[in-house]
Parts: structure tokens; C-alpha cells; sequence
């Protein structure tokens, strides 16, 4: 009778047990294959996995407890065919089940056995002893085998592990966790033949689910419940573990909350705050595409611009810009700014968020576009006599000749920083701003700070650029102490 536990048959069972015990009484005797030996790594966790996995792939939920006999877990699906238990030429499971080839549940069976636990199945029209069948082959050898005989009113398939008193494992399987666990979820690749969806979860953390089962535990204050990565022939591992670190990545780009992408950032940023699996590992700075608006998961951070840029900002304040170019570095800080490296694999995405070394350098030159000379006749006496100093300095004190030297209105640099002086290198000209040109002293120290950038070719704060500022300093005081440009100095107002 369904769901009753009968005397189990012996394991081994002898062809002389069978035609003695089990035929008369209608059991059917079916060799599946394998002999005892097979998957010898796997013990109770792997083979309650691939239980629970068939179930939810039968019927997307579960049921397991334990009675005096032991665990059982349950599902209400189609039943467990007699044909299911044949190896042979895989039956493919479609790409979006969680197992793939149809052996898990035998191979648990015969896991379980060799521990010296009874296997019964209770499925959809029959009952079954899962058990080991003595060949006699040039000695002996145990093959996994079924005794099974049909019977009225199983509903599903109820797998009854009778011995086994240890752990369920349900905390392993995210269709257990509680709701109140889930952070986020996203939108997986996964449609068929329901929409499936990536879980953040916040506990128990440290682990990743891959399609509702426990993968394996990584360093991380979050866990992972991903549908969007494609299995290992076995279903217990990825196929690639980039692409499951992409997996990883889709799931964070559709994140708004901006709390958890602080702590995101923490994670990610160079060097890191808080070291862990995802600081090597995470990859968001892919293409693929979120099926129901068929937008790619990156577009999702531009859209989202909003919560990235707060939790930026949160964690680094609001002169941070994100580091994609090293060589940017002494211009970004030369304009009131930071930057903040990220690793290499999520720098492109966050760069749709946040703007960037280059970005900010850019928005310089542009404002910088629109600084406008000044005609002399428009300066007063003292800005033309500084003027004068600075022309006269600037025909002698560099190795290659400055084309000139100019009053103008100029734009700050950037809005934390203003700026006093410019050369462009391809003009070879220097633009003082006109409040410096109001001091000697100033309009020196700007004019010296330009004809470093025309000597050396380099950056702002770069060490070339002090350099040269301070040879040019020195030159300077060795022609002032020669008396060069006492004519000139004779109208400056230091």
C-alpha cells in the first residue's frame, strides 16, 4: 500500500531472494545499470539535492519530515515512470530545468543505498525498493536495480529515505528561504516556461544558489539565488564560471537601493574596503540583454543614474569622479577633484553612471574653450606694466620661444577650481587671467606655471611640471640678480 513501509528487501538482493520473496507477491525486478562503485563522492547531501532538484522541476515546490522510519520528501507532479529508471542514451531536459540528463534521481538512489539506508518510492500509480541486484560475474558485483509492482492512489512522487534521521538540508534550497530574506530581484534570462527571476539574498549569506539549489558558499555579506547561467552536463556546477560571475553582474545593474550599492562599492572599489568573492570576481561590464523590455542589463544603470550617483557619492563624497586613465590623475586633482579606481570588470558599467576622469577633463577643456584675450588698450596701467614683465620673462627664460603672452577673461576650470593661467600647445601661446595680472608676484608665479607646461609637455602636478617650475624659478632669480628686466620691474606693484 502506498506510503506504508513494508518489510525492505535485502540489499544485495540475490536472484534467489527475488524469485523467492519479491515475484510471487507481483514486484517486478528492473536493472538500471551502475554498479555500487558509481559516483562513490557523493553521500546524503548530494543525493537529497537531486531529490528535491527532480522534485522541483516535477512540480516547482516540495514537501519533506521525517516519521519513525526516516526522511521523506514529496512532490505532487506526474509520477516517476518505470522507463524514468533506465540509463542509457540521456533523455535531455529542456535548457531551463535544473537537472539536464534525468540521472540525478538514480544515482541518488544508489548514494543512499550504499550508505546502507532503504530507498522507497511511492510515485503515481506504483510503488518501489530501490536496492542493489547481486550479478554473478566471474565472482559478484552489486548493480543498482528497482523491485517495483503498480498500485491505486499515489498522487506525485514521495521518495522515503527509511534510516536517515540527519539533516534536510531545506536551508540549501532558496525555495525554502523566507521572503524577508530576499534583497533584489531582477528580471533572469531564464522565460520558459515561467518568467524566473535573480535573487540578492541577505541570509544566510555567503552562498550561491544556482536555479533554486546551494552551489557553494563564497566569501560575501550576500547570497545568490541565479537563473541566467548555463549549467555544467551534470547540473552541479556552472559551465563557466564567468559566465556566472556575469550572472552576478545582471543581477546588481538592476539594483536601486541605494544602501546596497554602498555596499557594492565597498566591494569593488581599488583596493577594496571589504575584501570578498565579488571584489575578483564580479563582471557587470557585459551586453546581455534583459528579455522583457529586451534592453540590456547595463542600460539599467543609466537609468538608475540616480541611486548609483547618491551611493557614490555616500562612499566617496561628491569630488569623486571614477579613474579609467592613471595619465588623468595630476589634472583631476589639479581641478579640485579625486578619483576613485574600481575593478577592471565593473569599471565600464559604473562609467555609465558616474562621471568619469576623462568626462571631467573634457567638461575643463570645454569651459576652457571659451576663455576670450583682452586687447592691451583695454588693461589698465598697472595690468599692462605686469603684462609688459611677463612677455619680457617669457623671451628669456625658456629654451624654445613662447609665441606670446596675453590678458584674458578665462573660465574656471572646473566649478572647484579656478583657474589663472592657460598655454596651449598648439598655438604656443599663454593666457594670464586678468585678476592675476592686479599683482607682480601673481602674474610671475602664473606666467612661470604656464612656461613649465610649454618646457616640459607635461600635466599639471606631475613631477616633470615641478621640476621645470623650479628651474625656471631659479633662472629667473639668477636673471633678476643680473639685473635683466630692471626697466620693466620699475612699474610692478608687487
Amino acid at each position: 500500500m502506498a506510503h506504508q513501509v513494508t518489510i525492505s528487501p535485502p540489499s544485495p538482493l540475490t536472484v534467489e531472494d527475488y524469485r523467492r520473496d519479491w515475484e510471487p507477491r507481483g514486484w517486478h525486478l528492473l536493472i538500471i545499470g551502475p554498479t555500487a562503485t558509481w559516483r562513490e563522492e557523493w553521500g546524503e547531501w548530494e543525493a537529497i539535492r537531486d531529490i528535491v532538484q527532480n522534485c522541483l522541476d516535477e512540480a516547482e515546490s516540495y514537501t519533506w519530515g521525517y516519521d519513525d522510519k526516516g526522511l521523506w520528501i514529496k512532490d505532487y507532479g506526474r509520477g516517476v515512470q518505470v522507463a524514468d529508471l533506465l540509463l542509457g542514451p540521456p533523455k535531455l531536459k529542456p535548457p531551463y530545468a535544473r537537472g539536464k540528463f534525468g540521472e540525478g534521481m538514480k544515482i541518488a538512489a544508489l548514494a543512499l543505498v550504499r550508505k546502507g539506508y532503504s530507498v522507497k518510492v511511492d510515485t503515481t500509480n506504483k510503488e518501489m525498493w530501490i536496492v542493489f541486484y547481486q550479478v554473478r560475474v566471474n565472482g559478484s558485483a552489486d548493480q543498482l536495480a528497482a523491485l517495483w509492482r503498480p498500485v491505486a492512489g499515489a498522487l506525485g512522487t514521495r521518495f522515503h529515505i527509511i534510516g536517515y534521521t540527519g539533516p534536510a538540508f531545506q536551508d540549501r534550497f532558496a525555495v525554502n528561504l523566507p521572503l524577508d530574506a530576499i534583497l533584489h530581484k531582477a528580471i533572469s534570462t531564464v522565460q520558459t516556461p515561467i518568467r524566473r527571476f535573480d535573487l540578492l539574498i541577505s541570509t544566510p549569506p555567503g552562498r550561491i544558489y544556482a536555479r533554486d539549489i546551494y552551489l557553494k558558499d563564497i566569501d560575501s555579506p550576500f547570497s545568490y539565488n541565479l537563473w541566467g547561467f548555463e549549467m555544467a552536463p551534470d547540473r552541479h556546477g556552472p559551465k563557466s564560471e564567468h559566465e556566472m560571475h556575469q550572472n552576478m553582474g545582471t543581477l546588481w545593474c538592476t539594483v536601486t537601493r541605494v544602501d546596497l550599492l554602498e555596499k557594492l562599492l565597498a566591494m569593488v572599489v581599488s583596493p577594496a574596503e571589504q575584501r570578498t568573492y565579488e571584489t575578483h570576481n564580479l563582471n557587470i561590464s557585459h551586453w546581455t540583454r534583459e528579455p522583457a523590455t529586451d534592453k540590456k542589463y547595463v542600460d539599467f544603470i543609466a537609468q538608475n543614474a540616480w541611486a548609483w550617483q547618491q551611493a557614490w557619492q555616500n562612499k566617496f563624497g561628491e569630488s569623486a569622479v571614477l579613474r579609467t586613465e592613471a595619465r588623468m590623475e595630476p589634472m583631476v586633482r589639479h581641478l579640485g577633484y579625486k578619483s576613485v579606481e574600481v575593478g577592471y570588470d565593473v569599471r565600464d558599467a559604473l562609467a555609465l553612471a558616474i562621471k568619469t576622469d576623462v568626462a571631467l577633463v573634457m567638461e575643463s577643456q570645454e569651459r576652457l574653450g571659451g576663455a576670450q584675450r583682452i586687447p592691451d588698450e583695454k588693461l589698465s596701467p598697472r595690468e599692462r606694466a605686469h603684462l609688459a614683465l611677463a612677455l619680457a620673462m617669457a623671451g628669456r627664460l625658456p629654451s624654445t620661444s613662447v609665441r606670446g603672452v596675453y590678458a584674458a577673461i578665462i573660465p574656471p576650470a572646473s566649478d572647484r577650481a579656478r583657474t589663472a593661467g592657460m598655454y596651449s600647445r598648439e598655438t604656443q601661446e599663454i593666457l594670464i587671467s586678468l585678476e592675476q595680472l592686479d599683482r607682480g608676484r601673481s602674474t610671475v608665479d602664473t606666467l612661470l606655471h604656464e612656461l613649465a607646461h610649454h618646457e616640459s609637455g607635461a600635466e599639471d602636478l606631475t613631477r616633470e611640471h615641478s621640476e621645470q617650475m623650479t628651474w625656471l624659478a631659479a633662472r629667473a632669480l639668477e636673471e633678476l640678480a643680473g639685473g635683466t628686466w630692471r626697466e620693466e620691474l620699475r612699474e610692478v606693484a608687487w
